[in-house]
């Protein structure tokens, strides 16, 4: 049964609209009796709600996300410089994320209202190798010590790892470029994470941004060494 539930929460987060019964069991695959029954139950739980189009993820499920230890330490030790970075470098977003298996997730995003569709261009998790901060965990995990990467990867990693960024332009939001860097966790033993800012391409301040994002990987670095992660 358990099964069957991370199914149909997995059907909906893939999309940001509302899926009706028979779209749900589609693209869950569960049999459409099970996913109609297991359904109405998640309702009754707040896990799920149900609206006149069919059904979407509850608060609840929100709610329980933002009390994960380990991600919710992360973002409260993150996002207070997180905040004076976006204001110092006048970037359109910054965001901060970490590597879970082989994706990039996004813990914190800020941005101001004019951002909202860049905010809305990155899911809240994607596959590491399709975005630039996740390029920058890959080059730091020891996941990609082993065999598994191409000689093409591996030559892009080892030179993120001498630079200590990496950058993409255009091909998320067009005008728009993004440049990314490491979190050493305290002690410099492993890359916890990683922040970026994506700004306009026509801005000329290239070394200005990764300077200050670099202050503010150091600065997040020694915020845990006060407040260590579990």
């Amino acid at each position: 049964m358990l099964e069957k539930v991370d199914r149909l929460f997995r059907a909906l987060s893939e999309t940001s609209s509302t899926l009706g019964l028979t779209e749900l069991a589609r693209r869950s695959q569960v049999p459409k009796a099970s996913t109609y029954r297991l359904a109405e139950q998640l309702v009754d739980l707040g896990f799920m709600v149900k609206t006149a189009r069919g059904y979407q993820l509850g608060w609840r499920i929100y709610e329980m996300g933002q009390s994960v230890p380990r991600p919710a330490q992360l973002r409260r030790v993150a996002r207070p410089t997180l905040v004076d970075l976006r204001q110092a470098t006048k970037a359109l977003v910054v965001h901060f994320a970490v590597l879970q298996g082989d994706d990039v997730v996004y813990l914190e995003r800020l941005g101001g209202r004019r951002e909202v569709a860049l905010l809305a261009a990155v899911a809240a998790s994607a596959p590491a190798d399709q975005t630039v901060s996740g390029r920058v965990l890959q080059a730091y995990s020891a996941n990609t010590e082993r065999g598994s990467v191409t000689s093409e990867q591996a030559a892009e990693y080892a030179a993120i790892r001498e630079r200590r960024w990496a950058s993409e332009t255009g091909s998320v939001v067009a005008g728009a470029k993004t440049f990314a860097v490491p979190i050493e966790y305290p002690g410099g033993s492993f890359v916890i994470g990683v922040i970026a800012a994506t700004v306009h391409t026509g801005r000329q301040d290239d070394q200005e941004t990764l300077h200050a994002l670099w202050a503010a990987a150091g600065e997040i670095s020694a915020a845990l060494q006060r407040k260590p992660v579990r």
